[in-house]
């Protein structure tokens, strides 16, 4: 993708090298949808991998300045949010817990209660930015890097089952930061005022490492006096891809400086 987005770059600037410059610094805010790719989207619960995620929602704030008539250094602020499968998700955890215990079978399926939130991050990038003008269009390329802080769903498993004890664990979502960088296109349309509208289109990676849920665990002799709980949790950390397409509309103020 670094590799794509550089000879993008550089087939624009030298394909338009005799267009006329306009030194059109920018400050923008779009919105608009974010796609989720890759391992990220799907739902194969053996592979904690797997973010369950659905095509949600994202802001973001932009800001470019062109010392030249072509190039320039971008930055941009993004938040975004993807709702995962919660209901494909839960049915598949409680599943695994089922699947190690068939012969606690229904009482234990009806003493099983499960929540799960949503994924957000936000992104903090800088990179070159290269504007191609023709009329009252821009066309703008960029590729960036810099750091993201992603939260994982928050989530709450509660186990009451009387006859065999019981077991209650919520984590709450916090913000684990990670390297990450971008590459996107966007057209601006030039209105009155210095006003413009704007589409961008923008893939987005970041790998944050979390913890996850490997096994509950069934112990069906727990020692009272060491306060063994009857189900037990081990965990397991995971390198977490977090791939988006990000589509967006808004508008932008071209200035001079």
């Amino acid at each position: 993708m670094r590799n794509f987005g550089f000879i993008i770059t550089m087939v624009m600037i030298l394909t338009f090298s005799e267009s006329k410059g306009q030194q059109e610094n920018f400050l923008g805010l779009s919105f608009g949808g974010a796609i989720p790719q890759g391992s990220f989207s799907q739902d194969n619960f053996s592979d904690s991998t797997n973010g369950y995620a659905n095509t949600g929602f994202m802001f973001a704030f932009d800001a470019a300045w062109f010392p030249d008539d072509y190039l320039g250094i971008g930055a941009t602020v993004t938040f975004a949010s993807n709702n995962p499968d919660k209901t494909k998700y839960m049915a598949d955890l409680e599943k695994s817990i089922l699947d190690q215990y068939p012969f606690l079978g229904g009482p234990l399926k009806d003493s099983i209660n499960l929540d799960y939130g949503v994924w957000k991050y936000l992104n903090l990038f800088v990179g070159p930015n290269v504007t191609i003008p023709s009329g009252n269009f821009n066309f703008d390329f960029r590729l960036m890097g810099g750091v993201s802080f992603v939260w994982k769903p928050s989530q709450t498993i509660d186990i009451n089952y009387p006859e065999e004890g019981s077991f209650s664990r919520k984590s709450e979502d916090k913000a684990v930061p990670a390297l990450g960088y971008s590459a996107g296109v966007g057209i601006r349309y030039a209105l009155k005022s210095n006003m413009v509208l704007r589409l961008t289109a923008e893939y987005a990676n970041t790998k944050p490492t979390f913890e996850f849920i490997d096994s509950i665990t069934y112990n069906d002799d727990p020692d009272p006096e060491q306060d063994e709980q009857s189900f037990t949790v081990e965990y397991e950390k995971v390198a977490m891809p977090i791939k988006n397409i990000h589509v967006g509309i808004g508008i932008a103020y071209n200035f001079e400086l």
